[in-house]
């Protein structure tokens, strides 16, 4: 197994970007079988599980509906970031992914991405009412 997965769940989420890594002190859902303290298993690991695979990608049936942000969290991060983060691992593979998954997500949930579909204007250029135009030296 690679020493990348602890911190990849088999869903895409990012655990280092997961709150319950934080608040529930959470190893990450691989070493924890899926089941997040006493909360029931999540039906994605199991599915991903029996079907023998590391990753939702894999799947001949991606993206599938468990792969929906959840509705009470889909505000939250890291879930609505799944199907993105697992595209990026199939791209790159778990090891580049890793690598560049820090600084991207960061990106992500700063809402600071730094290109919007081969539209090169930053967030601050798009909407510049919302955001305060950096000085430039």
């Amino acid at each position: 197994m690679s020493i990348y997965l602890k911190d990849h769940a088999p869903c895409g989420i990012y655990c280092k970007r997961c709150p319950g890594v934080e608040t529930f002190n959470c190893p990450g859902c691989r070493e924890k079988k899926g089941q997040i303290l006493k909360f029931p298993v999540c039906k994605t690991y199991e599915c991903v599980m029996k079907r023998g695979y590391t990753f939702c990608y894999e799947c001949k049936d991606f993206p599938c509906e468990k792969l929906q942000p959840i509705v009470n969290f889909e505000i939250f991060q890291p879930h609505n970031s799944k199907v993105y983060n697992l595209v990026m691992i199939k791209k790159h593979g778990i090891a580049k992914w890793n690598e560049m998954c820090e600084e991207v997500s960061d990106l992500y949930y700063k809402g600071r991405k730094v290109r919007y579909g081969g539209d090169p204007l930053t967030l601050e250029e798009k909407d510049p009412n919302m955001y305060k135009k950096k000085e430039k030296d």
